[in-house]
């Protein structure tokens, strides 16, 4: 996509919000609530590969959270970005930046809504936690744009149809061995209550990946039945899976392009459980993905979070996941299966009002068995965290 193309989506989107906005501004509540955090990071393989890649450096990030509401409309989103500075054998800066905004408009049985926005951050940040792959690294620039329409049939039956649209440059790509992508995709979600904490959904799904500098392109629709389960008010659960099927067509090739077809089955199940003082979550399944490696790869993944706190001010934590990655089809290439691992506990203390410091430390591993690679990294971070005062005003 053009940056003309990009502006003018910009542009429809945030027109159509203001227009929205001062439609509703007599009866809005606005608020904002900004703050800023200073991290010290020391990594011992940023980079998780053979050789000495060990880093030590400092993040500074200011944010602005903000959301406005009338009866009818909501928007919200945040406004972040990241300073950060490397030392060691990685020894260099960079600049993330986050733009995410969710707004949806309610009018008698429809309900319009998007999900998007803007970030540039770096590929062991968003890919490395979706994907469990881990990419060279280097700064990515990620555009995506998801509007949906609901629409009440009955009292207990909707049917929503949604886009989704992803642009992903990267700085230096095709130098490190990744190349830019664009995927366009559209889904249709039929869901009906059985009963109060019982709610059945059939998806139909089609997405288009490409990535151009390669002359690649991957085509994949599918199906899916889900169910999710409210066992109390505090237990609740999900479920879905089904088949997609794959067609990946690679240009340039002797006689005209090269083309094959597969078959995946996607599945996902998550359950949470929350107490009093914890929240308890373990969460699975296999999902496909695009990678700048310019490849559709299959993730299967079981992640899995504890939270727990230890007093009014004192929070602990343990995130971690296992992921296992590998590419659908190989006309445009492969690798083997690599395995990822991470744990992270934290704990976080709120020592004042508007302050608030945070210990953490992560262990990750990377292997890949058919080539005997190994490697693993430990980190630690000390975060300091100042949080404003809320502002909000009505009318």
């Amino acid at each position: 996509m053009s940056h003309l193309h990009r502006l003018l989506l910009v542009g429809m989107v945030v027109s159509t919000l203001l227009g929205i906005i001062s439609h509703r501004a007599q009866s809005a509540e606005w608020s904002a609530e900004p703050s800023f955090n200073v991290k010290g990071v020391y990594n011992s393989n940023l980079i998780l590969s053979t050789g000495n890649n060990e880093v030590w450096g400092y993040w500074t990030s200011p944010a602005v959270k903000f959301k406005g509401a009338t009866e009818s409309f909501m928007i919200e989103g945040n406004a972040q970005a990241d300073f950060v500075q490397y030392y060691g054998q990685q020894d260099r800066g960079f600049t993330n930046l986050l733009f995410p905004v969710r707004t949806s408009y309610e009018w008698e049985r429809l309900k319009f809504g998007f999900d998007g926005g803007f970030t540039r951050d770096n590929t062991l940040m968003s890919e490395l936690r979706q994907t469990g792959l881990v990419l060279t690294f280097t700064q990515r620039n990620l555009w995506t744009a998801n509007p949906s329409v609901t629409v009440g049939l009955a009292e207990r039956v909707s049917w929503q149809v949604g886009y989704q649209f992803v642009d992903a440059t990267y700085q230096n790509g095709l130098s490190l061995g990744l190349v830019n992508y664009q995927t366009n995709g559209g889904t249709s979600e039929l869901s009906y209550e059985l009963r109060e904490h019982d709610k059945i959904k059939l998806i139909g799904e089609a997405t288009n990946f490409v990535a151009s500098q390669i002359q690649q392109t991957w085509t994949y629709e599918g199906v899916k039945i889900g169910a999710s389960h409210d066992f109390s008010e505090s237990l609740s659960a999900t479920v879905s899976g089904g088949p997609k099927f794959i067609t990946s067509t690679k240009g340039g090739v002797p006689g005209g392009s090269l083309t094959q077809h597969d078959v995946v089955w996607v599945y996902n199940a998550n359950i949470k459980q929350e107490f009093e003082q914890s929240t308890i979550s373990l969460d699975g399944g296999r999902e496909l993905y695009p990678s700048g490696f310019g490849l559709l790869v299959q993730t299967d993944r079981v992640t899995g979070s504890i939270s727990h706190r230890l007093t009014e001010n004192l929070t602990a934590s343990l995130t971690g996941g296992l992921y296992f990655t590998q590419p659908v089809a190989s006309t445009g290439g492969s690798f083997p299966q690599t395995r990822y691992i991470n744990v992270n506990p934290n704990v976080s203390w709120k020592f004042a009002q508007w302050w608030t410091l945070s210990v953490g430390y992560t262990y990750a591993e990377r292997a890949v068995g058919s080539v005997n690679f190994w490697a693993n990294a430990n980190s630690t971070f000390v975060m300091l965290t100042y949080t404003g005062d809320k502002w909000s005003v009505s009318r």
